[in-house]
């Protein structure tokens, strides 16, 4: 299966106009991965049944794998989780520490992580790494390399487990 064909689509919120990725991209400078667009036009805030990715997190020291979930996000508010993210902190910290210029969240984990395009070494790509932005790791350690792309990253994807059909 697909992990992005309408087979996997558990729920979503619809479609939306490529005006709202436009948007986006412009408010950032940004080109998101041809990919994702598709994707969300037709399938703004998914949740698939393929929902899992497993990745090895380098700020852990661990030869284990780490096993997560993504939800998309609604794309007309990731601005807002932009926003939310890098004043969730306590307000004189040092903004280093916060949520990062160049991230752009995607998808969420359910547990407050954010899952994001990665534009902080090269905000010309339109074929970022794919990160993961964990909420409660040390600073320097919130950021955790999950896939070299979007395509690597929706081929990662697998249902869970143990969940019932």
């Amino acid at each position: 299966m697909d992990n992005l064909s309408s087979q996997n689509i558990r729920r979503d919120e619809g479609c939306i106009s490529a005006d709202v990725v436009r948007n986006l991209e412009a408010t950032h400078n940004i080109k998101l991965p041809d990919m994702y667009v598709g994707f969300i036009i037709e399938h703004n805030g998914a949740r698939l049944k393929a929902r899992i990715f497993d990745y090895s997190d380098a700020n852990i020291k661990s030869n284990k794998k780490n096993s997560n979930s993504i939800t998309f996000l609604n794309i007309e508010k990731i601005e807002n989780h932009i926003e939310n993210l890098k004043y969730m902190e306590e307000p004189d910290w040092d903004p280093k520490y916060l949520f990062e210029d160049g991230l752009i969240p995607f998808g969420d984990n359910g547990g407050g992580d954010m899952i994001c395009f990665d534009y902080r070494k090269n905000k010309k790509t339109d074929n970022p790494p794919v990160v993961i932005w964990n909420h409660d790791m040390g600073f320097d350690h919130r950021v955790a390399f999950i896939a070299n792309n979007f395509k690597e990253f929706v081929d990662m994807l697998h249902e869970p487990e143990d969940e019932e059909v």
